[in-house]
Order: C-alpha cells, then structure tokens, then sequence
C-alpha cells in the first residue's frame, strides 16, 4: 500500500471490509458467521477485515472485544489482516493489553491492526465509562495516559523496573491506528506515527469533518509512512428490498427509526451511500473525501446474517470498489 501525501499524489488504495456485529441472532452463531465472511472477504481480494467492537451491548453491538474472534478468523484465512476497530483504551489496563495483542499478534502470524479509540462521545459512552468505575469527564486525560503507556510498552517491550513482556510485542508498534474526530487528536497521532481511523460518527467528527481532521494528521504526519483509513458506509442496490429483509431480521435495530417510512433519510443520516454504483460513488466522493486515504473500510449496514450480504461483497469488489478507484484517480490527477 501506498501513502498518501497531503497533495494527493496517485496513490494504491487498499479495499477493507469493516464489520459491524450486530446483537439478535445467538452469539455463537454471529462470531462463526465473522468467519465465513472474513474469508469471503480474503477470496474477493479484501487486504483487512475491522471488527467494530463496544461494551454492554451499546448500539446493538455483540462483541466487548475482537482479539479472541480474530485469531478465530486467522485459523481460517492465509492474507487477510485482521483490525481492531476500536479497542477503547480508557477502560484498559495497558500492560493487560499489551500483553493480549502480543498473544493474538503471534497466533494470527504478525496480521494484527491495533486500532484504539477513546470510546463514543455524545454521552454513549457514559454508562460504560461510569460502569469501568471511572468518568466520562475524564475521558481525555485518560485516553492521553493510556496511549503514553502502550507506546512505550509496545516501543520497548518492558513494564517498569525493566522485565521483559512475553511474547514480545514490539512489532506490533508500527501497526497502531488511533480513531478519532478530534483534529488535535489527529494531529498527535500523525506525530507519534501511528495511522488515522477518522471518525466522522464521533462527538468531535460530527463538527470537524473527515476533511479537516485528515488535514490535521497530515500536518504531522511523515507522508510516507501516513496511514488514513477512511470508514465507507455504502448500500448498493434497490434499498427498499434490502432495508425490508434486514427489519425482519433485526427488529430491535431498527425500533424508533425511519427505515419503513423513509430508507433513504435514514441512510443519509447515517452517512450511508446507497442507490445505484454510480450514486454511491458520487455521494463518495462529495462527502467523504476518499482520495485523502491510504485504505478505505467499506462498511454494509446490514446484520450479517442477511441474504443478499455477500452479493453485496461481491458487488464491493468487483463493481463498486473499481469505479471508485476510477472517479478517485480522476481527482488525484487535477
């Protein structure tokens, strides 16, 4: 993979895929069904696979944690990297941590993406945090101190007074990806050379913009080595269907919303491309600003489980993600 520079030189995107784990279905049966698609997703030429991952169940969400599925996923596939997307460090121990993405490292063969965050804002991260015995005010500082931690834990491979972490993870340093809608998030992480997870659905992302916090990072970062991976949310296809099938499937999900009486209003809120190719790429390319990105994380927004989900990996693949790469050349050249 190429870097990207902050003039937009041509650039070699890599194609993602990132995975939400919707609750609803048993448990085991979601964490086997990572598996099929993860390596679908290997097979179509996918270079990652991103776990989203939050604790209690917030927003649906069926995995607190992706180290244990992902070195599931590598028992069944050979290339594809495997990323954490994100680990929330506030509520890690960074030693605790070192220590389980040095394991998963080792058992995955060296496929690890360490993506760490700093947990939702607009308040959905409160529970959480007050549940950790900590609080969300603190949310900053904390992040701050943890991330110092793992840098130098993962830079040197010692905890304090000199003894040795085993297994070693000192590879794994120059694979760190911080997640964030803070531009001066952003900024730091360019400095400390770890690679951007731009957040646009974060408290701060909603009012900065991808743009903006790219730009940020860019500032600092060494071009390069620059690592931005831009999430895509993209629907491809008649998306009254879909959105019918996924309702049946996952009807807590969709309680509250307007999915029924207006699909299209509820993707665009949720910054979702949808339509046809050439409507998602154009929506694409006026809001998401993919040619500032080294790896872009396509995101489907529907439960894994549903019928028309890998059709739609195969249409990522072979139709979508080509006339993208075609509509983003066509800027990097202006």
């Amino acid at each position: 993979m190429t870097a990207i520079a902050d003039d937009r030189a041509a650039t070699v995107r890599a194609r993602s895929l990132f995975l939400q784990l919707r609750a609803g279905r048993p448990t085991r049966e979601i964490y086997r069904r990572v598996v099929d698609l993860s390596v679908v997703a290997e097979d179509l030429g996918f270079t990652s696979i991103w776990l989203a991952t939050r604790h209690f169940g917030a927003h649906h969400a069926a995995a607190p944690t992706a180290f244990p599925i992902l070195a599931a996923v590598a028992q069944h596939t050979r290339r594809i990297r495997l990323g954490t997307a994100v680990v929330a460090l506030p509520f890690e121990n960074a030693v605790r941590l070192t220590e389980d993405a040095a394991v998963t490292d080792h058992l995955v063969d060296r496929r690890l993406e360490l993506g760490v965050g700093k947990g939702l804002g607009f308040g959905h991260s409160a529970s959480a945090y007050s549940a950790f015995g900590l609080s969300v005010d603190d949310r900053e500082a904390l992040y701050d101190r943890r991330l110092a931690e793992l840098h130098d834990l993962l830079a040197t491979g010692l905890v304090d007074g000199g003894v040795p972490i085993c297994p070693s993870p000192t590879d794994i340093r120059g694979r760190v990806w911080q997640s964030t809608g803070n531009a001066d998030t952003a900024r730091r992480a360019g400095a400390a050379g770890d690679g951007l997870l731009p957040h646009p659905g974060s408290e701060a992302g909603r009012t900065t913009g991808i743009e903006a916090v790219v730009g940020a990072y860019l500032e600092t970062a060494d071009a390069a080595t620059a690592r931005v991976g831009v999430t895509l949310g993209v629907l491809p296809g008649v998306i009254e269907d879909l959105l019918d099938i996924d309702r049946v499937l996952s009807p807590d999900y969709y309680s509250g919303t307007t999915a029924a009486s207006d699909p299209g209003r509820f993707l665009g809120d949720a910054r979702v491309a949808h339509g046809s190719i050439d409507e998602v790429v154009t929506t694409i390319t006026r809001t998401q600003a993919p040619e500032r990105a080294t790896e872009w994380l396509f995101s489907v927004p529907l439960t894994l489980e549903h019928p028309a989900y890998v059709d739609t990996l195969h249409t990522i693949a072979t139709s979508l993600a080509p006339a993208l790469d075609d509509a983003v050349a066509a800027v990097d050249r202006r």
